[in-house]
């Protein structure tokens, strides 16, 4: 783990050179105190992309991207935060140092750098023995050259290699180099049998290597030169610490800026499908290696687009099989378009005898949505057999839930009432139902989660107290989660107080440092009167968001230092994002202040309506709450709850009117 004051050095130094950081990917021009250019993250033709050198960020007013240095690099790279960090650390010249790590994790890291070294080692001499040696040259290169029609410079893009027919070449060469049979034998480089046998596992292959999406081979798939019963035709690396199959998609590294570029994924089976497509023009492919598609690999792919078609040959029974993985593209929110090939082809095949234009013009033309195939793929089985038909119907109507887009689902509806001849309003019946029951199993899912989150934290809070002294136990601190989704946190939610608590933050970001009543004994920044006036009537958020970023300014040892860079400069990227959101967010003020007065001058005002306005809203909920209790009452005929809730109602009334005189001319978020 990077050291905590680590990250925020480079954070913090990001910022003041993010014109430089940026310069690196957009061209900027320069236009009064900030810097203008085209947006990297959406196609225009005017520059409305703004960086910020003075706050330290940058906001795109045509697709609202926002953020940090550390954010642009994430969203522009698709790093991870860690490599985001470590990136501009290497550019700004920081050194990343890592906090001191436990023997476990020391252990598990030296591990993991040891498992990499080996299989980069096994990539080198992979393409060595197919260049270099007799053996490679007469048996690894016609292979790729002739039966698969690859050009050299192909096969040196994806390092393709081959392995020796003598079973334990590499491992010798391996152990002679001083690297650790437990680590040829955990990458899976090596296989350890009894009486310390040892053999290559791609003996006699050629070899293509699985690289991360940095780019790092991780792993390795053989198929076979020497054709036999009793030998498997491919074999592929057993899952490690470096390689999960789950997790990786082959080509991925190669297709990526492809992918971004065309905003659309082909999605093939094998390793010579990725390859032939890409020697042939199509670079935005990446193929599932022969495994059934994993919810992490299809996310994975999201990462770089929302658009993918997948690629099948005219083998029915595979086809069939791999119908699963579109429903698991849809649940996670993609556009899945699907293309079966002419009997007889594949991918590979297909790519080799056809250029680019040619693939893409059959892709474009052939291509259908899942509707179509689904239907026509399973036609020919139903005869006139209603129970089929019905089991189709419901299968397709599963799948059709699983679309996010309502609008869609109903597009699909209306096709799918067309192909098999069924009314509309019927197989809206059965989608209703269908999404009603999945709702329920979400909700009982999310529930049983709840209650054992519940548990565990009941268990783990009465093991602390009991270790703790008195007054420890007096004094439990509360963790607040920083790690926030701040689109899950909006207007949608059902939190009354949104637009209220989002105008808060507004001034509480902006104006954390400026001071209010100046001059007078009540002078004090705009930080501490929101704090003390939350702190006033106890007022608790439901908004995860605006409580981290309260947290950030209670938790800090040095608010007299505190500044709204803070906030940009913050680790959690969603403060750091609504930060360089609000500082190019308008308000419209009520109309008591003159237009022409800068919102500075207005503080005084604007913060202490804006608090008002939330202590209000609350007043109001609480009332409109007792109303809905007196009504339960009344039903029940229970005079003693009836008379307690209307003297509640007329003491929150009172304090309802004295929040709305405070008030006067309530203040309006224009957002």
């Amino acid at each position: 783990m990077i050291e905590q004051g680590v990250v925020e050095n480079i954070i913090e130094t990001a910022g003041v050179h993010i014109v430089d950081i940026i310069s690196d990917f957009v061209t900027l021009k320069r236009r009064g105190a900030n810097y203008v250019g085209c947006c990297p993250f959406h196609n225009e033709k005017t520059g409305s992309f703004t960086v910020s050198p003075s706050k330290g960020f940058y906001k795109c007013f045509g697709c609202g991207k926002a953020g940090n240095a550390v954010k642009f690099i994430m969203e522009y790279e698709h790093l991870e935060f860690p490599e985001a960090i470590k990136y501009l650390g290497q550019k700004l010249g920081i050194e990343v140092k890592e906090e001191e790590q436990s023997a476990e994790q020391k252990q598990l890291r030296s591990e993991r750098e040891s498992m990499m070294a080996v299989s980069e080692f096994a990539r080198r001499k992979f393409i060595s023995y197919l260049w270099d040696t007799d053996e490679g040259q007469s048996v690894g290169l016609p292979y790729f050259r002739v039966e698969r029609s690859f050009r050299d410079d192909i096969i040196r893009k994806f390092d393709l290699g081959y392995s020796p027919a003598k079973r334990d070449t590499l491992t010798n060469e391996a152990l002679a180099e001083g690297f650790k049979l437990e680590f040829l034998q955990k990458t899976g480089i090596t296989i350890v049998g009894e009486n310390n046998y040892k053999a290559d596992r791609f003996f006699g292959r050629v070899i293509f290597p699985i690289h991360n999406v940095s780019g790092k081979v991780v792993a390795f798939g053989g198929r076979v030169m020497v054709k036999s019963d009793k030998t498997a035709k491919y074999v592929n690396s057993p899952g490690s610490e470096i390689y999960n199959k789950s997790d990786i998609v082959y080509g991925i590294y190669f297709a990526k800026n492809e992918i971004i570029k065309r905003n659309r994924c082909y999605l093939v089976e094998g390793y010579a499908d990725v390859v032939s497509m890409h020697q042939s023009g199509i670079e935005n492919v990446v193929a599932s290696s022969g495994t059934s598609l994993t919810v992490n690999q299809i996310r994975l792919i999201q990462r770089f687009t929302n658009n993918i078609t997948v690629l099948y040959d005219g083998d029915a029974a595979g086809i069939k099989a791999a119908v699963r993985g579109i429903d698991m593209i849809l649940e996670q929110g993609m556009n899945v378009k699907v293309l079966l090939l002419p009997d007889g082809e594949d991918p590979d095949s297909f790519a080799r005898s056809h250029s680019a234009d040619d693939f893409i013009n059959y892709i474009e033309s052939h291509q259908t949505d899942f509707i179509k195939f689904k239907t026509q793929l399973f036609a020919n089985d139903i005869g006139d057999d209603p129970i089929k038909k019905s089991d189709l119907i419901n299968q397709i109507v599963a799948t059709i839930a699983l679309v996010q887009d309502i609008a869609l689902r109903t597009v699909y509806v209306s096709e799918c009432s067309k192909l098999l001849n069924v009314e509309e309003h019927r197989l809206f019946d059965i989608l209703e139902q269908k999404l009603v029951k999945d709702s329920m199993k979400k909700i009982d899912e999310q529930h049983k989660k709840e209650n054992q989150q519940k548990h565990l934290e009941a268990h783990n809070l009465a093991e602390q107290s009991l270790d703790a002294t008195p007054q420890q136990q007096l004094h439990q601190p509360t963790n607040v989660n920083t790690n926030i989704d701040y689109e899950k946190y909006s207007k949608t939610r059902q939190n009354p107080f949104y637009a209220e608590e989002r105008q808060i933050l507004y001034y509480f970001i902006k104006y954390i440092d400026n001071k209010l009543f100046v001059g007078t004994k009540d002078e004090i920044t705009v930080g501490q009167y929101i704090i003390n006036a939350l702190a006033e009537d106890d007022i608790k958020s439901t908004d995860e968001l605006f409580n981290a970023v309260i947290q950030l300014y209670i938790g800090d040892a040095d608010k007299d230092k505190f500044t709204a860079k803070k906030f940009i400069n913050s680790t959690n990227l969603d403060i750091s994002t609504l930060a360089a959101s609000i500082f190019e967010t308008t308000y419209t003020q009520s109309e008591i202040f003159e237009k022409a007065v800068p919102e500075e001058k207005q503080l005084d005002e604007l913060v202490k309506r804006t608090i008002y306005g939330l202590k209000f809203k609350i007043t109001v909920n609480k009332i409109e709450q007792l109303a809905i209790e007196l009504k339960e009452a009344e039903a029940n005929n229970d005079d003693e709850a009836i008379m307690r809730i209307l003297n509640d109602i007329a003491v929150w009334s009172k304090v309802k009117k004295k929040m709305g005189d405070a008030i006067g001319g309530r203040t309006i978020l224009s957002i």
